[in-house]
């Protein structure tokens, strides 16, 4: 249920972001990359330069979860290994005595 409010607020806090940067920026700047120039209006600049921040911040927090997804996985994995290592041990010892 959380997830499904935080995803609604995060497209609200775009569309609120997005409707007041096109609100009255209609000036056409010239806009120069590495490849090519164009020319674009300010908002339109800023709203492109805004969805490819985003986008970029998300990928690179899926990446860090996604190696720290895996790190536990790999923890689990021997804390099971580990587990059953000290019964097996026990049990040995318990048969020894």
């Amino acid at each position: 249920m959380i997830k499904y409010i935080l995803g609604f607020v995060i497209v609200l806090a775009i569309a609120i972001v997005a409707i007041t940067i096109g609100a009255d920026n209609d000036q056409v700047i010239s806009f120069n990359y590495i490849i090519a120039k164009s020319e674009l209006q300010l908002s339109s600049l800023a709203a492109i330069l805004f969805g490819l921040g985003l986008l970029l911040g998300w990928v690179i927090c899926a990446f860090f979860v996604l190696r720290l997804k895996v790190k536990n996985m790999r923890l689990n994995r021997q804390i099971k290994r580990q587990t059953q290592q000290i019964s097996e041990l026990t049990l040995s010892r318990d048969k020894s005595v």
